[in-house]
């Protein structure tokens, strides 16, 4: 599903720990090809050290050594200008299956979240984002996903990547928060109920409260190796909101989350 990816890097502490929890995280997904893609911001003044040529000269280093480690091509590329746009149009020019971030929120609070490159990118991909949390734990390859449904289309479409992640057997875990909001619940426990009847290996729980609590709670309880749901918006107005449970999810989450946007062809 997830063949070649861009990876968004940069040169932040958390992103070299993020290095160590690589490989697993790229098994799981199955990515088999991985353009690393630094963008030298141009608004602000520069040192010799972040000039492009210097962050060119890093990344060779760094994808010849992780192509060794990880078993897998891997490639790089410098670009220039606003981070979220350019790694959306370096996704579009290699016609990658999905894109990967750093989610570093979650020491500075809420507020860093809003603007930051993570969101911004959340809002413009037509593609899979798969963000991954700064000092999150080690994803266990044969861990469970999580699927968090609320019966909508973008939900609909987040269960077919889901059902991706099942080949071979991997145990998953549909989630579904019930709100105040909610007024199709006999829909969406029709819909739950249709997926463990195909899916031996999946169990569903059904919770009422706050959806982005419980399901991040759920998340961190049963160590879960990916949650999935869907991104709202199927048009470039519509995803400037990606929906409130989306981005809270994100934002707070310490496993690795995929967003999949309702136009996604799986």
């Amino acid at each position: 599903m997830l063949k070649h990816c861009i990876l968004g890097f940069d040169y932040s502490e958390s992103w070299q720990k993020t290095c160590d929890r690589l490989p697993s995280v790229l098994q799981l997904a199955g990515v088999q090809k991985l353009t690393l893609v630094h963008v030298v911001d141009t608004t602000r003044r520069m040192n010799v050290e972040d000039s492009a040529a210097a962050a060119a000269s890093h990344l060779k280093e760094l994808s010849a050594s992780l192509g060794a480690e990880l078993g897998i091509a891997v490639d790089y590329e410098v670009r220039q200008g606003f981070a979220a746009t350019e790694l959306h149009e370096a996704a579009r020019r290699h016609k990658a299956d999905g894109l990967i971030v750093l989610n570093q929120s979650h020491s500075a609070g809420r507020a860093l979240f809003y603007g930051n490159i993570t969101l911004n990118l959340a809002r413009l991909t037509r593609l899979p984002l798969l963000i991954l949390p700064g000092g999150g734990p080690v994803v266990e390859p044969s861990a469970p996903v999580l699927l968090a449904t609320d019966g909508s289309r973008p939900a609909r479409v987040a269960q077919r990547a889901f059902e991706h992640f099942l080949s071979g057997g991997r145990h998953g875990l549909v989630l579904w928060v019930e709100t105040e909001e909610v007024d199709n619940v006999a829909t969406i426990n029709e819909q739950v109920a249709e997926i463990t009847s195909r899916h031996e290996q999946v169990i569903s729980r059904h919770v009422k409260g706050s959806a982005v609590r419980e399901i991040v709670k759920t998340a961190e309880a049963e160590q879960v190796a990916l949650v999935i749901l869907g991104k709202r918006g199927t048009t470039p107005i519509q995803d400037l909101l990606i929906g409130s449970t989306a981005e809270g999810v994100a934002r707070e989450c310490r496993q690795p989350v995929l967003l999949i946007p309702a136009n996604t062809e799986i």
